[in-house]
């Protein structure tokens, strides 16, 4: 049953209802394999109910990967590059500058150097070339003293059509491997074409990122180069250390971390801290992490940040060779760098925020007869327009839309909301773009800066036929209500077995309900931005911590009775494992807006 949103709440709360059947399996699943209650039953949330499907998730194994023969255009794209190699012919792998393209880069030097190959890369500059391959950058590789190299694009070129043309113009043979969307009807003339969702294909996970495509090419290339499935010691380990730049890859693209992503994503993350790649151990070392579990809130928040943040300032070529070429004391170097980039990064996106907020507030642009959001203004850096248009997505809870305006052309990022495909919104806008390019979620744009206002316009009328005023309210997905006398480090270590969280397996959310406040609420942190509460159910009482909810300190009391939606986790403190309940939303119990199912 449906009620309005509570008024002390930011969000719709809608709380799963499991069906007598589902509780069945959820008691079945607990008795068959020692689980608690509460983890059975995030396991059947995730739509796993028998006994072996919840072993292979609980416990995932690299025997369980899908073979990398099976990927469409797999068996030329090897038989290409054993030539070349076999030549010694110039190889480029050709990549994209974010960490998805940065790893899958690394990822198929590292296993071409193994075998001997005369390799280098090449990544395109964000600002001044653009995602994807591109004419001039394929011309300059073609040199009169050298026979045209074989080029093979990683996480991109799957829609270059023309520039697959000027490649066989120019003498190279272009291998393209990517997971983008494409048009089945208008596929690029390459050498070989490796993707796993092309037509005919019988693979059988079309989710894989462009650093999982590239791991499979490796894979397949060293059994074909070695001649045998069963590969020498030193080959193995080198594919471990190349699983773990592809779970980077795989959770900084937020591809769905299921099947074969989530067999990546906990082993790669697993090793990482194992791995012989100089520049991955510098990395890890520079942002403090050694003595870490390193999880996918690492890659996400910590080390993809980093990795992207050249990409975005300057130029990605840096991160590439932090991951291939680089020694320890070079690497030590480029992460140093790194840091000061995303440093540098961070104090630009501040103030871009900051300014696109007063420019919301002037316009008046987040009133519910305008659901999308388009802000323009000259001077914004355009490497992180995307990852501010991606904040204010999430404050605003529909699409944004972010230019930078420069000598009368505009080009931007835009990140979008379910419910809305910003490729097909741009696409019903086109007469006045001059180009756009992305997936449902995330898309660039260019235009004329006169055409800014239509195009406003006309987006606008897009996206109001497809969100109501309701939609404009973000919903919280929990899994379940509990008690605090449930939770214990023992049984947030069994939620932990769900890991890796992200895309289509997200960190657990649970409610308690009816809840005491066991003293005054606290604003916490350096800038008091924090909300500490201390909380109480009968004879449990554990703390909880909202970051960032500092400001709803006020109107709150001791002996308030609150309901609250948070993350079960665990922190270390003086050297002590102990239990943190980080808070999503909460309202007084009185006020409560749950939507059961």
């Amino acid at each position: 049953m449906e009620r309005a949103t509570a008024t002390h709440s930011r969000y719709r709360w809608h709380v799963y209802s499991p069906t007598a059947e589902e509780e069945a399996a959820v008691r079945h699943l607990a008795s068959a394999l020692g689980l608690h209650p509460l983890v059975a039953r995030l396991l059947v949330r995730r739509g796993v109910r028998d006994i072996d499907k919840a072993g292979r998730y609980l416990h995932p194994k690299l025997v369980d990967l899908h073979d990398p023969a099976l990927l469409p255009g797999m068996a030329r794209c090897v038989s290409r590059l054993l030539d070349a190699l076999r030549r010694r012919r110039p190889i480029v792998i050709y990549g994209d500058y974010d960490v998805d393209g940065i790893t899958a880069s690394s990822i198929l030097w590292h296993i071409m150097t193994w075998c001997g190959g005369d390799v280098r890369t090449y990544t395109p500059h964000r600002l001044e070339e653009g995602y994807g391959l591109n004419r001039e950058a394929l011309e300059g590789l073609v040199t009169a003293d050298t026979e045209p190299p074989v080029v093979i694009s990683v996480d991109c070129g799957i829609t270059a059509c023309e520039e697959a043309r000027v490649a066989r113009e120019l003498g190279i043979d272009l291998i393209i491997t990517d997971h983008h969307d494409f048009d089945a009807d208008d596929l690029p003339d390459a050498d070989a074409v490796v993707h796993p969702r092309l037509p005919g294909s019988t693979y059988p996970f079309g989710v894989l990122c462009g650093a999982g495509v590239a791991l499979k090419v490796a894979w397949a290339l060293a059994r074909e180069h070695c001649g045998s499935p069963k590969l020498p010691d030193d080959c193995r380990m080198l594919l471990l250390d190349l699983l773990s730049l592809a779970a980077l890859g795989t959770v900084a693209d937020v591809v769905p971390l299921v099947d074969e992503n989530r067999i990546l994503t906990s082993y790669g993350l697993g090793h990482v801290k194992g791995t012989a790649i100089a520049g991955l151990n510098a990395l890890i070392d520079a942002v403090n992490l050694r003595d870490e579990k390193i999880s996918a809130y690492h890659v996400g928040f910590v080390l993809g940040p980093r990795l992207n943040a050249c990409g975005r300032m300057g130029h990605a070529g840096t991160a590439v060779r932090l991951l291939t070429e680089a020694g320890p004391e070079e690497a030590s170097e480029i992460a140093r760098f790194l840091a000061d980039q995303n440093d540098e990064r961070r104090g630009i996106e501040k103030r871009m925020y900051q300014e696109a907020r007063k420019q919301i507030e002037a316009t008046g642009c987040d009133d519910s007869d305008c659901r999308v959001i388009v802000l323009a203004r000259e001077g914004w850096h355009p490497g992180v327009l995307g990852i501010v248009a991606s904040r204010l997505t999430e404050a605003f809870h529909r699409p944004v839309v972010m230019l930078n305006v420069e000598e009368g052309k505009a080009q931007g990022s835009a990140r979008s909301v379910a419910g809305v495909s910003m490729r097909d919104a741009f696409a019903a806008c086109d007469a006045l773009l001059d180009s756009y390019g992305g997936h449902a979620m995330a898309a660039g744009v260019r235009l004329a800066a006169d055409r800014i206002e239509a195009f406003r316009e006309g987006l606008t009328d897009y996206v109001n036929k497809r969100l109501a005023p309701e939609d404009l309210i973000g919903t919280l997905s929990i899994d379940a209500i509990c008690s605090l006398q449930e939770l214990s480090i023992p049984v947030i270590d069994q939620v932990e077995t769900l890991a890796p969280f992200g895309r289509d397996n997200p960190a657990p959310l649970l409610v308690v309900q009816g809840v005491r406040l066991d003293g005054p609420p606290q604003r916490v942190g350096r800038d008091r931005s924090h909300l500490r509460l201390q909380l109480r159910d009968g004879a449990a009482g554990h703390a909880a911590i909202g970051f960032g909810l500092g400001d709803r300190a006020d109107g709150l009391a001791a002996g308030d009775c609150v309901d609250v939606v948070f993350e079960p986790k665990t922190s270390r403190w003086q050297g002590r494992r102990q239990m943190e309940l980080r808070i999503k939303d909460f309202c007084k119990s009185d006020t409560r807006a749950v939507v059961a199912r």
